[in-house]
C-alpha cells in the first residue's frame, strides 16, 4: 500500500478546502503573505486524519488529534524556491474550534502563528502579536509548555492551551508527511474567482455572521450563515431580552417575581411563555424525583400549580421561590431556534454561557465540531478536552464547578451538590438539556440511564473524581 493511499489525501478544489475552515482562498493567501511577503506560488493538499497517520501524529505531539482534516500549503517564492509550509487546522478552544495558520520554516521550526477564525466569545486576545510571537522559532524538541516557555494571557487560558496544541500538532504533521519520502501530490493553488449572477456579486453564504451580547446574567453568542444574517440575529437577541424580562427573579416586575410576591393560594396571571417554561420545569422535577426543582426546596415543585386554561400560576406555600435559572437559558435557546428556522436561517450555532444549541451545520460540513472541557487539566496539561463531539440538531449543556461554581443545589439537602467533577448532557431540545444537566449532576452517574431513557436521542458524559476517563451514556457511549 502506498503512503498516498495510507494517508487518504483529499485533492479537493482549493475553494472547497478553504471553506472547510470558514475561509476564502483570498483570506488564506493574505495570511500566508503576512508570514512570507515574498510568497508567490502556492500548492495545497488536504490530509484526512484517520487511522495510522492520526496515531503517529498524536504520538509525535503528545496529545489527542481531532478527526477533522488538516490543510497543508507549500509556499514558494517568485523563483519557485520552497520557503516553507503553512498548516491550517482547527483546535477546540473552550467549546468551538479555533482556526489557526501555523507557518513552518523548512528547518521544521515555527516561522509564524496566526489566528484566522476565532469562534469563542472570550479569549480572543490570543490573536494578538504579543501572544503569537512567543511561538516563533519554536521546534518540536525540546517540548514547549504553557506557563513556561509560552506565557499565558489572563482570561484566555483555554484558548492559549489550544494554541499550544495547534502548534505542536502542526509541527508533528509536517514532520510526519513532509519529510521528502511521502509521495504527496501537491495541487496548484489558483487565484480566487469572483462569483457573479447576472452581473451582480452573489452573497457569500459560506461566511458566517457572529454577534455577542450579555443576557440572563451571562453572554449569548449567535453564529448564523446566510444573507441578512445580522438582522436575523438582532431578532434573536430581542426575543431573548423579552423572555428575560418575563422569567428573571431579579426583575421585580417579571412574571416570576409577581408569582413570588403574591400571597400563597393566590393565582397570578402570566404570559404563555412563562406558563410553558414553568410547566417544563415542573415536568422535569417530577421525572427526576425532585433532583431538579425550581423552588430549590425538597418537593417544593409539588406545591406550584399551573393552570393553562386560565393562564395562571399559584404558589401553595409562602416560603417557596420560583427560580428558573436552571432551565431559562435552555428555554430561550429553543425559542431563538424557532425564530431562526421561521426566517429561513437554520445554519446556526448558539452558545449561551456554555450551553450550546446547534441547528443545521455550516455549508459543506456535516456538523458543528464542539468540545467538552476537562476540569482537571490545569497549568501545563497538553490535552484539555474530555471529548470532541460533532453536534447538529441538538443541545449540549454542562454542569460543573468551572461552569456553575457552587450554584448546583441539591433540593433535598439544601446545599451545593458535588457528585461528579463534570456532567454534560446531550438532548435534542435545549430546555431539557439545561435542566437535565443539573438534575444528573445532583443524582450522579448511577441514575444516568433511567433519566436519559425518557428522551429519544439523549446522551451524557460524566467525569467522576478519581477516574481516568469520563463515563459515556446513551448517545455518548464510547
Amino acid at each position: 500500500m502506498t503512503l498516498t493511499i495510507l494517508l487518504s489525501l483529499l485533492l479537493a478544489a482549493p475553494t472547497a478546502e478553504a471553506q472547510m475552515f470558514g475561509l476564502t482562498p483570498t483570506s488564506i493567501e493574505q495570511a500566508i503573505s503576512t508570514a512570507w511577503p515574498q510568497a508567490a506560488r502556492y500548492e495545497s493538499v488536504v490530509l484526512e486524519m484517520k487511522g495510522d497517520l492520526r496515531q503517529r501524529i498524536a504520538q509525535r505531539c503528545g496529545s489527542a488529534v481531532p478527526s477533522a482534516p488538516v490543510m497543508l500549503v507549500r509556499v514558494s517564492d517568485a523563483k519557485q524556491q520552497w520557503i516553507g509550509d503553512a498548516v491550517l487546522l482547527d483546535e477546540i478552544g473552550k467549546y468551538r474550534p479555533i482556526t489557526f495558520l501555523v507557518a513552518i520554516h523548512p528547518e521544521k521550526r515555527v516561522h509564524d502563528l496566526q489566528v484566522l477564525v476565532y469562534r469563542e466569545h472570550i479569549g480572543k486576545q490570543i490573536a494578538s502579536p504579543r501572544f503569537t510571537r512567543q511561538f516563533r522559532n519554536r521546534a518540536a524538541q525540546p517540548p514547549f509548555k504553557l506557563h513556561r516557555e509560552i506565557r499565558n494571557l489572563s482570561g484566555a487560558t483555554l484558548s492559549a492551551r489550544a494554541s499550544v496544541r495547534a502548534v505542536r500538532r502542526a509541527l508533528a504533521t509536517v514532520a510526519e508527511v513532509c519529510d521528502g519520502k511521502s509521495p504527496i501530490r501537491w495541487k496548484p493553488w489558483p487565484s480566487p474567482v469572483s462569483l457573479t449572477v447576472e452581473g451582480e456579486v452573489e452573497a457569500d453564504r459560506s461566511v458566517s455572521v457572529v454577534r455577542v451580547r450579555p443576557a440572563m446574567g451571562t453572554v449569548l453568542r449567535v453564529e448564523v450563515y446566510g444573507p441578512e444574517a445580522e438582522q436575523v440575529i438582532s431578532e434573536v437577541f430581542d426575543e431573548v431580552r423579552r423572555l428575560e424580562q418575563l422569567l428573571s427573579r431579579w426583575n421585580p416586575h417579571s412574571d416570576v417575581s409577581r408569582v413570588e410576591q403574591a400571597p400563597a393560594g393566590h393565582p397570578v396571571k402570566v404570559s404563555t411563555d412563562t406558563i410553558e417554561c414553568v410547566s417544563a420545569a415542573l415536568q422535569i422535577a417530577r421525572e427526576s424525583g425532585g433532583a431538579f426543582d425550581p423552588t430549590l426546596v425538597a418537593d417544593g415543585y409539588s406545591q406550584i400549580d399551573v393552570d393553562r386554561a386560565t393562564g395562571t400560576i399559584t404558589r401553595q406555600r409562602d416560603d417557596l421561590i420560583l427560580d428558573l435559572g436552571g432551565i431559562g437559558k435552555g428555554y430561550a435557546l429553543d425559542r431563538a431556534a424557532e425564530i431562526l428556522r421561521e426566517l429561513g436561517h437554520s445554519r446556526a450555532l448558539l452558545d449561551f454561557g456554555g450551553q450550546l444549541l446547534a441547528l443545521d451545520p455550516p455549508p459543506g460540513e456535516s456538523s458543528w465540531l464542539v468540545g467538552i472541557h476537562d476540569p482537571r487539566v490545569k497549568g501545563n496539561g497538553a490535552n484539555s478536552l474530555l471529548r470532541s463531539i460533532p453536534l447538529v440538531g441538538s443541545s449540549l449543556a454542562t454542569s460543573a464547578t468551572y461552569e456553575k461554581g457552587d450554584h448546583i443545589i441539591d433540593p433535598h439537602q439544601g446545599q451545593a451538590a458535588v457528585v461528579a467533577l463534570s456532567t454534560t448532557v446531550l438532548i435534542p431540545d435545549a430546555t431539557r438539556a439545561d435542566a437535565f444537566s443539573t438534575a444528573l449532576a445532583v443524582l450522579g452517574p448511577d441514575h444516568a440511564d433511567p433519566l436519559l431513557d425518557r428522551v429519544s436521542g439523549a446522551g451524557a458524559l460524566i467525569l467522576v473524581a478519581g477516574e481516568k476517563s469520563a463515563r459515556g451514556y446513551g448517545k455518548l457511549k464510547p
